[in-house]
């Protein structure tokens, strides 16, 4: 079989990364990223809208808007979230600016970091992809609907005190709204509560949560989804050293049927091979000789355990390619060239394990892979 490799490093192209296309239809197109020193007063933000294509932009205005801010914005007669995704220092000149809408907030500032799109945008330029296939693919399906918007009080407002006059006049300028909000949250334990609860509560609720932002006095922020629940379901296991008492017949026979099935079942497997009652069951775990306790249930097919895979050795044409891909640093670009059968898959496996391990990387790509 044949065993030679070839490795070839070609250098990663220096140029600007690819600029994300601007669409308000599905057309997309590429270019110089343009950079806006200062305040930019323009930004392209993905929508979180069915049927949505491409990116749209936006008017920063007065809001502070860096790229993985999760946004508030008008989209047609809905008031949507939104990511940004790059800021821009001029719109495309097929759009009318006065047609342009404003952001409305920020909901939760920096929730993806700037790397992350740096690797977007690398992917995109490796593959010849659009930067919005890229982003489709990366993003945690429905991220922003499952997300929760949630609103609590800054060290500042937990420090406010009614026999302060300062304080006092300064909530007593506040707009009625403001102040029910205010109110809302100073009664709750932790001062925190969910976005939609207050917007049920409190009438304007959206126009005193923007007086308190402006003040300081309160903060957004977006909960991730929670990650998804193991099943669980109920198992009868047989205790270890179960105490001397006596028996009934069916008792005998679950405690009988338990030690040849290894000590524990399903409690519902349990009861039809047992033809009994949870309540027969009851007895037994109130006299010590079973536990009932939840237990996760596997998500897999039955059957053998699967076996890990461990790395294979690695001839020395292997050896030579894996050192040569191991000692570059940063993005590059790697031919491995070797004809069928040549050990290019194992090289690949080897290359890529010291990448893979859960800390390395963000936990929404485990969102994703879940």
């Amino acid at each position: 079989m044949p065993q030679n490799l070839l490795v070839s490093v070609m250098p990663a192209n220096d140029a600007p990364l690819p600029k994300i296309a601007r669409s308000v239809t599905t057309a997309e197109a590429r270019g110089t990223y343009v950079g806006h020193p200062g305040h930019p007063e323009w930004v392209e933000v993905l929508v979180d809208c069915p049927g949505a294509q491409g990116l749209f932009t936006y008017r920063a205005g007065e809001v502070q808007v860096q790229p993985g801010d999760i946004l508030s914005v008008p989209f047609g007669t809905q008031q949507v979230g939104a990511i940004a995704i790059r800021l821009i220092a001029q719109p495309s000149s097929d759009l009318d600016l006065s047609s342009i809408r404003a952001v409305e907030e920020v909901v939760s500032p920096g929730f993806f970091p700037p790397t992350y799109w740096a690797l977007l945008y690398q992917v995109s330029d490796y593959y010849c992809a659009s930067v919005m296939q890229v982003i489709k693919v990366a993003l945690p399906p429905g991220l922003l609907g499952r997300s929760q918007r949630r609103i609590r009080l800054t060290d500042a407002a937990k420090s406010l005190s009614a026999s302060s006059a300062a304080d006092a006049a300064a909530i007593g300028q506040l707009d009625p709204a403001a102040v029910l909000v205010l109110n809302r949250l100073q009664a709750q334990k932790d001062g925190d509560y969910t976005w939609q609860y207050l917007q049920r509560q409190v009438r304007g609720a959206n126009r005193g949560l923007r007086q308190l932002l402006q003040l300081g006095w309160v903060e957004s922020y977006l909960e991730p989804p929670a990650p998804v629940r193991p099943k669980r379901q109920q198992a009868v296991v047989l205790t270890a050293n179960p105490p001397d008492l006596p028996l009934s017949p069916k008792q005998q026979e679950i405690v009988d049927v338990l030690k040849r099935r290894g000590g524990d079942l399903w409690l519902q497997e349990l009861l039809q091979l047992c033809h009994t009652s949870s309540s027969v069951l009851k007895a037994l775990a109130q006299k010590g000789v079973v536990v009932i306790q939840p237990r996760e249930v596997l998500r897999t097919e039955a059957g053998l355990p699967l076996q890990l895979d461990s790395p294979k050795p690695l001839t020395a044409a292997q050896g030579k390619a894996l050192t040569a891909i191991a000692s570059l640093q940063g993005y590059a670009q790697v031919l491995l060239h070797g004809v069928t059968g040549s050990g290019k898959t194992e090289v690949y496996l080897q290359a890529i394990a010291p990448s893979c391990s859960r800390e390395s990387l963000p936990w929404y790509w485990f969102l994703k892979l879940a």
